[in-house]
């Protein structure tokens, strides 16, 4: 492809000021990048080559600009560690965390990315987590660049026993938090589960005491 057809294509998904950086990646590193379905457990992932294959990066569609240029990113240091270290570098050690922060860098020096998200980057990069979704204050920040959701509220804002539904229709409460996270009892067979302060739910109204 050309360099405008790689324009077309990940300008649908990538801030136009990060393209001529993401394009040299690309090129300069023989970057394959496939754009996924949404999958609840994963924002993107590595798969190094196997059999004569390249390598692949997956990146879920449904992100917005700044969540998908970092998880590119995420995923462009694996595969830079990968074929430096092998099986030889964890998949978030230090090896991985020094590339990443490399890799990011750039974008951060060329305002690609709102202050508070840039300032946060900067923030993090001694001990750079393993996924946005861990960072819960820069998973916080992105979010403020999501696309609303209809009848959607993040968990956090709830008060503690409020009632709540998953998109599948799973009817929760919220008891405490624990630590980062917050505790929810699944109404239909009262066990107990972890959820992200961030995660997306539908509000339920309260039910009714019938005394």
């Amino acid at each position: 492809m050309t360099k405008e057809q790689y324009r077309a294509i990940l300008l649908k998904y990538i801030p136009e000021s990060a393209f001529d950086q993401v394009y040299a990646l690309m090129i300069r590193h023989g970057l394959h990048i496939v754009v996924s379905r949404h999958r609840k457990s994963k924002h993107g992932d590595f798969r190094p080559g196997v059999k004569g294959k390249p390598s692949v990066i997956t990146i879920n569609y449904n992100l917005n600009p700044f969540a998908f240029l970092i998880t590119l990113l995420h995923e462009a240091a694996h595969q830079l560690v990968w074929e430096k270290y092998k099986r030889s570098a964890s998949p978030h050690g230090s090896e991985w965390k020094k590339v990443f922060h490399q890799l990011l860098q750039p974008f951060v020096a060329q305002n690609v990315f709102p202050a508070p998200i840039a300032a946060q980057l900067e923030q993090d990069h001694q001990s750079i987590k393993y996924s946005t979704s861990a960072d819960v204050v820069l998973a916080r920040q992105l979010k403020e660049y999501d696309n609303p959701k209809q009848g959607m509220v993040l968990l956090e804002t709830l008060p503690e026993n409020a009632h709540f539904m998953l998109p599948d229709g799973m009817q929760f409460i919220k008891l405490q938090r624990r630590r980062k996270n917050f505790l929810c009892l699944k109404v239909v067979n009262q066990r107990q589960y972890i959820f992200n302060p961030l995660a997306e739910v539908i509000a339920l109204e309260q039910p009714k005491d019938n005394k």
